[in-house]
């Protein structure tokens, strides 16, 4: 409720004798002296300044007329003088002066003897020969210090004893003799300086005023500024004893208030009663000293029948049969932990019922607190979940068990949401994937595909199989089968359960089962053709025995005689010829012979050599040189020569067809050997039209080719690298399209012949 109150009038006027009234007053006075000190001490500084500056200048300029005056033989004269000087020194010491003080405001100058001390010379005729043996200042010079004073007009000179009409500046200075420093003479002038201190006095008295003013404005200001606080501390005041007033007024409403209130918590505290009465659980409010302050009466029903209820003052009595508060580290007190952290907290404890069986319950404990925020107790509720943990740790076993069963089966085995994100995964999992179980949960099962995997979605009666290549997180690829079936019959929620079997063991079996079908196709085909070509170089070996002999027999007989050179150039050329045929034939039959199966040191120079002698002769190939740089002091190798010569054999015909229409010439192809510290190294580089990263991610796999339908298996590189590995080495590739392609072929050297038997698998064709 708000009452309207008529506003009184407040008084503005400001007493002399209140606080502010005495702060202002001392203020003012303060600020007065201060200011006038510091004009008197400014005047004061002034004059003493210009005094010094007066002194110093007057001072210098008797020195610099002096010493002109003794230039003109001042010094002779003062010392022949008898009391006066001659008219010609006189009128020689006017001439210089008028000479000197052209521009100077000096109004007098005396010359002082000093036996006796009276006036030698005077710019004032009628004052030579006056006696001044009085005179302060000529006794001051004439004891060697000079001495000096100023005289206002119309004010007595101490000095001459006379008053002077201007005001002047009087300087004393001994006149010294050139030759030992004496004293013989005194020195004086007056220098007008009436029109500087007239000057001065009004720069003063402009200050003085501007001074003034300031301190007018400051005063004014500051009495202003002093009223004005004065006039709102008075409407503040009055402010206040009204605010006063509104809450003495409340204050009283608030007391009736409060005795209506009372009546009306006693009426809701019986309603609270009845309705936390009607709460199922048990229910205590607990007061901080752990007293129950309130119960209801599930809560009550807790106690043992046969004990009186006020034996059961506190919680723990209740709950625990206890005489003290839980201490047991395996048994929290949820009344602590609310108390140290503040905020509401739920424990689970065993309590007892009413026949004293122990029970599990979950205690939900909420703090509470007063008005103003004072914590005075918790609300304590407790639930009966003896049941559910009974029924809880069955589950827990038979989860235990299932898990146990998913682990120690060699499969991968998923729990999928509806979008194939993986919920859990068996221990089979991690290590299939190379990874713990966190990596693979909240991850897609598409995800883990070393290319786009698309997973079927099965029907609920069905379950769908497909084959897909997965990649571990090592970055390794591996292929699998995948089973994928539902998880749960319920059409609103699919999730699935996915089984991953890895088949890199049977896809290898199988590869090496294709292999060892080439392996012994090729055994038979290079059989067949050793036997073909036997059967052809038998039959072409005699016909190129007859064309030798001929060839000889025409060149005994007629050679000799006087033959035409062209015929004799044309015998020699069949001569080159059948001699090649024969090479040719020779190199064929090398190739084509049985060759031994167990393996044997090896010159591998010479097997690469006579590889590409052989290819030389393939007319395909007849524009495409091949540059040989063999390492002279590569060691022999253990190996299979058959094998390793259709590696080399592979390798080449596969460089020959990038080179196919290359304009490179006789250096296409570049084979290279190299020796290391246990292995060789075989490098054969082409600049043909290379691959691509996409192609050459694929060249080792089996049935994978790029070349035309009849002109390529898809085998070659497989199989190479698959007698590379057998012999202990490696093959490596690397390709950039457009410019040309590296192969590494890394053999071991194998000193002792350790490996012997390892590569009898026979060479593919």
């Amino acid at each position: 409720m708000q009452t309207k109150h008529s506003r009184q009038p407040v008084e503005f006027g400001l007493s002399a004798y209140s606080p502010l009234g005495q702060f202002m007053v001392i203020s003012i006075l303060g600020m007065t002296l201060t200011l006038l000190a510091l004009v008197y001490t400014h005047f004061e500084l002034s004059d003493e300044y210009l005094q010094e500056h007066l002194n110093s200048h007057n001072r210098n300029l008797s020195v610099v007329l002096r010493n002109s005056l003794l230039a003109t033989g001042l010094e002779d004269a003062l010392r022949e003088s008898q009391g006066r000087l001659s008219d010609e020194m006189l009128a020689q010491i006017s001439a210089t002066l008028d000479t000197e003080l052209r521009w100077v405001p000096i109004v007098k100058i005396k010359v002082y003897g000093r036996n006796p001390p009276e006036v030698l010379y005077s710019t004032n005729t009628h004052e030579i020969g006056k006696n001044a043996s009085d005179n302060e200042g000529v006794q001051s010079a004439l004891a060697g210090v000079p001495l000096s004073g100023q005289v206002h007009p119309n004010h007595l000179n101490e000095f001459d004893n006379i008053i002077e009409v201007d005001n002047v500046h009087q300087q004393y200075i001994p006149i010294r003799s050139r030759d030992s420093d004496e004293v013989i003479g005194v020195f004086e002038t007056y220098l007008n300086v009436h029109e500087v201190m007239r000057n001065i006095k009004a720069r003063q008295r402009k200050d003085f005023w501007l001074i003034g003013l300031i301190l007018l404005l400051f005063f004014g200001g500051l009495a202003y500024t002093f009223l004005r606080t004065h006039r709102l501390l008075q409407i503040e005041s009055q402010q206040r004893r009204m605010h006063l007033d509104e809450l003495k007024r409340v204050h009283a409403e608030l007391e009736e208030r409060v005795e209506a209130r009372t009546a009306e918590l006693d009426q809701a505290k019986n309603f609270l009663q009845s309705v936390i009465d009607g709460i199922g659980n048990p229910l205590l409010v607990i007061r901080p000293d752990f007293t129950i302050a309130l119960m209801n009466r599930q809560a009550k029903n807790l106690l043992p029948a046969d004990q009186d209820e006020a034996n059961f003052k506190y919680c723990y009595q209740i709950s625990h049969r206890l005489d003290a508060p839980c201490t047991a580290p395996d048994h929290p007190c949820s009344f602590a932990q609310v108390m140290q952290k503040g905020c509401q907290a739920s424990v689970t404890h065993t309590h007892y019922d009413a026949d004293n069986n122990p029970m599990t319950v979950e205690l939900l404990t909420t703090p509470l607190y007063s008005a103003d925020g004072e914590f005075v107790g918790v609300i304590e509720v407790e639930h009966d979940i003896t049941q559910m943990v009974r029924m809880q740790a069955g589950l827990v076993e038979s989860e235990a068990r299932l898990q146990a069963t998913m682990d120690n089966v060699p499969d991968a085995i998923f729990t999928c949401t509806e979008d194939y994100v993986i919920e859990s995964a068996n221990r089979s999992a991690c290590h299939m994937f190379n990874c713990a179980a966190a990596d693979l949960v909240g991850r897609k099962v598409s995800d883990l595909g070393a290319e786009s995997v698309g997973l079927d979605a099965p029907s609920f009666e069905n379950t769908t199989y497909q084959q897909a290549v997965m990649q571990r997180f090592d970055g390794e690829a591996f292929p699998v089968d995948l089973w994928i079936g539902p998880l749960e019959p319920d059409k609103q929620n699919s999730r699935y359960i996915v089984v991953v079997r890895d088949i890199t063991s049977r896809i290898q079996s199988q590869r090496e089962l294709d292999t060892s079908r080439q392996q012994y196709f090729h055994q038979d085909k290079m059989v067949a053709i050793g036997q073909l070509a036997a059967g052809i170089l038998h039959e072409v070996g005699n016909p190129i025995a007859a064309i030798a002999g001929a060839t000889a027999e025409v060149r005994q007989v007629y050679v000799p005689q006087d033959v035409d050179d062209d015929v004799r150039k044309n015998i020699d050329l069949i001569g080159e010829q059948i001699a090649r045929l024969g090479n040719i034939t020779r190199e064929i039959a090398d190739f084509a012979s049985p060759r031994p199966r167990e393996r044997e040191l090896l010159d591998l120079n010479g097997l690469i050599r006579s590889t590409a002698q052989l290819l030389a002769y393939d007319r395909r190939f007849s524009s495409i040189g091949i540059d040989l740089r063999l390492d002279r002091n590569l060691p022999a190798i253990f190996g299979v020569a058959d094998q390793l010569t259709q590696v080399f054999m592979n390798l080449l015909i596969n460089s020959m067809d990038a080179c196919a229409g290359s304009d490179r010439g006789g250096d296409c192809i570049i084979v290279s050997t190299e020796a290391g510290d246990a292995e060789v190294r075989v490098l054969i580089e082409d600049f043909g039209s290379g691959m691509s990263q996409e192609t050459l991610g694929h060249v080792m796999e089996m049935f994978y080719t790029t070349k035309p339908v009849g002109k390529g298996s898809g085998l070659g590189l497989s199989l190479c690298d698959t007698i590379v590995r057998a012999h202990g080495g490696s093959l490596k590739i690397e390709s950039e399209e457009g410019r040309g392609t590296r192969v590494y072929v890394i053999l071991p050297i194998d000193r002792d012949g350790t490996n012997e038997g390892e590569g009898d698998t026979p060479a593919p064709g």
